[in-house]
């Protein structure tokens, strides 16, 4: 079948692909400065290849985009440690590639670039320019000819972070499956998060000996790291939170805010105000002026018993049960205040990231719509709770400020989640180390 899937790929699939994709560049600028930046590609390329130390070897990360660049991160500083290597970071996509930032000091060099058009003679030239002593690839966007061609001059590859997704159709259909199993017999190691994922992929790979290991996710380290930097960081007064219970909603979206408000309402419209004692931390996804009016006009229209203040004016705190943030780049440091935590997107767009504030060892809630992968991992190990509408937000809201020892018992359960993925860039290295 690899023959096959050989076949159709390079006369059918990538054509169409190329085809499709210079289209949809004259109306898509993002788009159209990839395939700029990719027709100067290896003049580019030779240049920045020449500031590498020719004494160490070449490691090559490829991230499609900023969010996997995120994901590399950990694994470039736990390299990074044996002064052995430089790096090359490749990108699919111009938003990683534009603005990626290493932002931790290296002792090695580093360098990035562009992936070219999967086409066997730009793969081949790509290698030469190159030459890696090894590719890691951060969970997908993997392309047959490069990593045919990696294969076939013995450069060792590993796939990392890679997640066996069956709620998507790609991971169900017999046709897709065929051809993943294809591409993922070019791979060296398959490194996925969980042992769920790994009997997953025996079964994709049917039998064949594929080197499957579980390192967890890099993810969670990114996220250990950026709790450690804004720990130190006071971002509210104390005195506005002493003896509070807060619940921080990060991410919010209009229909998050649907849900959530008419709870804060109850509670602060009967005995339980006084018992509760809530004070609501509320993060909108997009803070724009226009954003921030409009929650604060449906506040006043709404729910009478709501008494909001913008972040911005804390100084003039006088006992407002919500706190709207109107400023980006905060928001992990505000779970540290919290006793319970709502992730919005859930009900909207897709769940935004539960990770941040499972890893402060807090119970973490979200809409039950649009469950993401961590949020569902969360839920089976005990640690997350997927709410329908306010009706169950509020009962489990009010179980958990009135039964603290259930709320540390939830929290341990979603720090434990969080804790088992957090030294994947350690075994990975580890393997690096020992295979060039």
């Amino acid at each position: 079948m690899k023959y096959f899937w050989s076949i159709v790929y390079n006369f059918l699939f990538l054509p169409l692909f190329w085809l499709a994709a210079k289209l949809f560049s004259l109306f898509n600028n993002k788009l159209k400065t990839g395939f700029k930046a990719r027709k100067d590609l290896f003049k580019y390329l030779n240049t920045k290849i020449l500031t590498l130390d020719p004494a160490k070897k070449n490691v090559m990360i490829h991230c499609a985009s900023l969010g996997e660049f995120e994901q590399a991160k950990p694994i470039i500083d736990e390299l990074d440690k044996t002064d052995k290597y430089n790096f090359i970071i490749s990108f699919f996509s111009p938003s990683g590639f534009n603005h990626s930032k290493i932002d931790t000091p290296l002792r090695s060099k580093i360098i990035k670039t562009y992936l070219p058009y999967d086409s066997p003679p730009a793969v081949n030239k790509f290698i030469d320019v190159t030459n890696p002593a090894a590719v890691i690839f951060i969970k997908y966007d993997l392309w047959m000819n490069l990593l045919k061609e990696l294969k076939s001059r013995g450069i060792f590859t590993m796939v990392v972070n890679s997640a066996y997704d069956i709620r998507r159709l790609k991971w169900k259909f017999p046709v897709s499956l065929s051809y993943k199993r294809s591409i993922y017999d070019y791979v060296d190691v398959i490194g996925v998060t969980d042992e769920e994922d790994k009997l997953h992929f025996r079964k994709l790979l049917r039998g064949k000996e594929r080197e499957i290991e579980v390192f967890g996710d890099t993810k969670y380290e990114r996220i250990s790291k950026a709790k450690e930097v804004s720990s130190d960081k006071a971002l509210i007064n104390g005195e506005v939170l002493t003896d509070k219970n807060v619940f921080v909603v990060g991410s919010s979206w209009d229909k998050d805010d649907d849900v959530i408000f008419p709870v804060i309402d109850k509670i602060s419209s009967n005995g339980l105000s006084e018992e509760l004692s809530l004070v609501t931390i509320l993060a909108p996804h997009e803070p724009t002026e226009d954003t921030l009016e409009q929650i604060e006009y449906d506040i006043h229209d709404k729910y009478p018993h709501i008494k909001s203040i913008r972040y911005s004016e804390l100084n003039k705190y006088s006992g407002e049960n919500l706190i709207i943030i109107d400023c980006i780049g905060i928001l992990m440091g505000l779970y540290k205040y919290a006793h319970v935590a709502f992730v919005g997107g859930g009900y909207q767009t897709g769940m935004h990231n539960v990770l941040e504030p499972a890893g402060y060892g807090i119970p973490v809630m979200f809409g039950d719509e649009k469950l993401s992968e961590d949020a569902e991992h969360l839920i089976k190990n005990g640690g997350g709770i997927a709410v329908e509408d306010s009706k169950e937000l509020f009962k489990s809201l009010v179980n958990l400020l009135r039964k603290k020892d259930y709320r540390f018992e939830i929290g341990k359960k979603s720090l434990s989640v969080f804790d088992s993925k957090n030294e994947a860039s350690k075994k990975i290295a580890e393997i690096i180390n020992n295979r060039i």
